[in-house]
């Protein structure tokens, strides 16, 4: 059964939410319509999206963001619904006493991030300021969870209807920030750190980079045949490459290395390779263009994925950067210092370019969790991040969603100081596997 929604104001705002909800995420034709004649002779369900209900159906006022061409700071007051944290109240009346559809376009298009805000040492916005995280449902696929309730309200008038919505997917990520710990880097690269362990007494260090220089040792990062393995019934893993040149925060071994473009092809040969847009790359259109090139070159392929490194997001620069690029999806929403729903969902949504008000060329694929922010930020013991990460899994398989998870091989390789994390990755599937009897997860 379609869906019709009747709106006295058809903005690109109204158009890209309606259809991310029910045609994203529920898997419903919707159509949308101003013309009050067609709303009233309409006989399947009908969603009336203005101050008065044209008749019978679901009525849902709507809060002035959506008519808006600009984008200004937003009065927040949050609110319980149906054991459901809501903003954006408009009207105690109608059949939904918020706009659903703004508090959707509110946290899908990261309006939040336009306005001015506080950012931390890497220019990034972080969850603390994230009205996700002030409203208490950073852990919540809230805009899931809103979609399916109205869903349920649809039933009570119209019990005919029906939803398709995708299945449940869990997509492993990999991030090679750093693909060997000592070997195949700069000559002057490996000359100083070793001096460098030296001078500080990191003997341990000191010696374990002698005995990986003469062969007596495997690099610790090098542990890409055991995760070959261990991802053989997950086809749908990313990895995502750091290829910039050497800096600060960008330190990966040369693309112009032979052992690294030949890592890169045996990654390649088995699994999507994306790109890593570097530290420095920045808003710098060119700087991404020529990082995507080098590991096009190497693949012989034109790359389609991206992932900010360090998750530096510059809104709209990076995506329309992107699109323009030929990316067409990317994986960078999510927080580095909390697990959760950055942008309330688990569904791949277009990107929606709140400057000039159009939808973009390019899917964000938000993830959930990532080893780093288990570890470093939130203090995790290994454990305890295998817990927090099937508390989640467990959310999103109730709403079909999307999950993604982060890796990193330094954290995946058991290495001091991550030892017992090269066990959390492995439990996680499996525990996946058997929450999908016994098979590894991909969209039908």
């Amino acid at each position: 059964m379609d869906v019709l929604v009747y709106t006295q104001r058809l903005t690109p705002r109204v158009d890209y939410t309606i259809k991310f909800i029910f045609e994203d995420i529920l898997g419903v034709k919707v159509r949308i319509t101003s013309s009050y004649t067609e709303a009233k002779q309409h006989c399947g369900v009908l969603i009336s999206y203005c101050m008065l209900p044209v008749k019978d159906g679901i009525h849902i006022v709507p809060h002035y963001i959506m008519i808006e061409d600009s984008v200004e700071r937003q009065r927040i007051e949050f609110f319980d619904w149906e054991n459901l944290p809501a903003f954006f109240r408009t009207s105690k009346e109608a059949d939904i006493p918020f706009d659903l559809f703004a508090t959707t376009f509110f946290l899908i298009s990261r309006y939040e991030e336009y306005l001015l805000f506080e950012p931390d040492r890497h220019n990034r916005f972080t969850s603390d300021q994230s009205v996700a995280a002030l409203g208490g449902f950073l852990e919540e696929p809230i805009v899931e969870q809103w979609a399916y309730k109205l869903v349920q309200k649809i039933q009570e008038k119209f019990p005919s209807f029906e939803i398709n919505p995708s299945k449940f997917e869990f997509i492993p990520t990999i991030d090679i920030d750093n693909a060997y710990a000592y070997k195949h880097k700069e000559v002057y690269r490996a000359i100083l750190g070793t001096l460098k362990s030296l001078v500080t007494l990191r003997l341990f260090d000191f010696v374990s980079r002698i005995f990986v220089y003469l062969n007596f040792r495997k690099d610790p990062f090098d542990i890409y045949d055991n995760l070959f393995l261990k991802l053989k019934d997950w086809p749908n893993t990313i990895w995502f490459v750091l290829v910039g040149k050497y800096a600060r925060y960008d330190r990966n071994v040369p693309i112009q290395n032979f052992e690294m473009q030949n890592l890169i092809q045996r990654i390649g040969d088995r699994f999507c390779v994306g790109v890593h847009p570097s530290y420095r790359s920045g808003t710098s259109f060119d700087r991404v263009k020529s990082e995507i090139n080098d590991v096009s070159r190497v693949l012989n392929i034109s790359v389609r994925q991206s992932r900010q490194h360090f998750l530096r997001i510059f809104l709209p620069t990076t995506y329309t950067n992107l699109a323009l690029l030929g990316v067409k999806e990317d994986y960078s929403m999510g927080y580095s210092d909390r697990i959760g729903f950055r942008a309330g969902t688990c569904s791949p949504f277009r990107f929606y370019n709140i400057k000039e008000d159009r939808v973009m060329d390019i899917k964000v694929i938000p993830f959930q969790t990532m080893d780093y922010t288990l570890c470093e930020q939130m203090k995790m013991t290994p454990l305890e991040a295998k817990n927090s990460i099937m508390r989640l899994v467990d959310k999103v398989c109730k709403v079909n969603g999307t999950f993604v998870s982060i890796w990193h091989n330094e954290y995946m390789s058991g290495a001091s100081p991550w030892k017992g994390w090269e066990q959390v990755m492995p439990l996680v599937l499996e525990e996946v596997k058997r929450l999908n009897g016994g098979d590894s997860v991909r969209k039908a």
